[in-house]
């Protein structure tokens, strides 16, 4: 099991995406009127998964524009994968099957269940980003900057 150290203090990055959830479960409380009262199972799944991926874009993308164009980066080939992307790309596949399959479940989601659910996938990816999925040996381990990581199948 992954150890986590609390000693090390939280970049203004991170504490700004913290801020950010509540404030995106508010938006999403204002936009309910707009937003479906039931939804099947497929696709909430797929929306979900999607909003992980989301989350994890935005900020690999905010990361990249913060580096100093001046230096080339190097990144480790390894046989790993980001858990945070590979939940979100698991659900999006999963979800996509659902719906393909026909499914017909639906959920009701009422006023309040839009943005508790948006700030709870929220605040999983945001606890989800600093780990990285290994399968040789099989671990998941913590690497704040794993976005220098080249994936590979090969050793």
């Amino acid at each position: 099991m992954a150890t986590v150290d609390r000693t090390e203090p939280m970049s203004i990055l991170e504490r700004v995406e913290l801020a950010l959830i509540p404030i995106m479960g508010l938006a999403i409380w204002f936009l309910t009127p707009v937003l479906p009262d039931a939804l099947a199972v497929g696709r909430l799944f797929l929306y979900g998964s999607a909003l992980v991926l989301f989350q994890s874009l935005v900020r690999d993308l905010w990361l990249l524009s913060r580096r100093d164009g001046g230096e080339p980066v190097v990144g480790k080939a390894a046989r790993c994968m980001c858990v945070e992307s590979a939940v979100g790309a698991t659900g999006v596949v999963v979800g996509c099957v659902l719906v393909g399959v026909g499914i017909s479940r639906s959920v009701a989601m009422s006023d309040w269940s839009w943005p508790v659910l948006v700030v709870m996938i929220l605040s999983a990816g945001f606890l989800m980003k600093d780990f990285v999925f290994e399968w040789n040996p099989w671990r998941i381990r913590r690497d704040k900057d794993h976005i220098n990581i080249v994936f590979t199948w090969k050793k």
